[in-house]
């Protein structure tokens, strides 16, 4: 049950990506084009908000190796996020741009952070309450 929020919004990032990669742009991604920094605010918002669900979905797993210590669903995120980057210059229409993955590098190290302070400062509190 924790999957589904982290699964559908995957869903729509992929038909998002669909989309653009057909040329079929939906209203959303005309407004945002037109923004300054709009598709570099999307792609933050979008892979990193998809890395918070996936953190919480995972209970904040860690990939742990050698001295490696980092968050599993940032490095799923990114992997991700870096493939579909790659595969826009495949299209015509679309353009590879490293400030694109720099944007979501950004957003996914954003929100696992945000996401793991929520997720310590809750666990603190319930220690609390269950000790008084």
């Amino acid at each position: 049950m924790r999957y589904i929020p982290s699964l559908l919004f995957f869903a729509f990032i992929c038909f998002i990506i669909v989309m653009a990669d057909t040329n079929h742009k939906l209203g959303l991604m005309k407004i945002i084009e037109g923004v300054p920094l709009g598709d570099k605010v999307g792609h933050f918002m979008l892979f990193g908000f998809l890395a918070g669900l996936i953190n919480v979905a995972l209970r904040f797993r860690r990939l742990k190796w050698r001295l490696l210590d980092i968050n599993m669903a940032g490095v799923l995120v990114l992997c991700f996020a870096i493939a579909e980057e790659f595969t826009q210059l495949a299209f015509a229409n679309r353009t590879f741009e490293l400030a694109d993955m720099l944007s979501d590098v950004l957003g996914v190290w954003s929100f696992v952070m945000v996401s793991e302070w929520v997720w310590r400062r809750n666990e603190s509190k319930n220690e609390r309450r269950y000790k008084s």
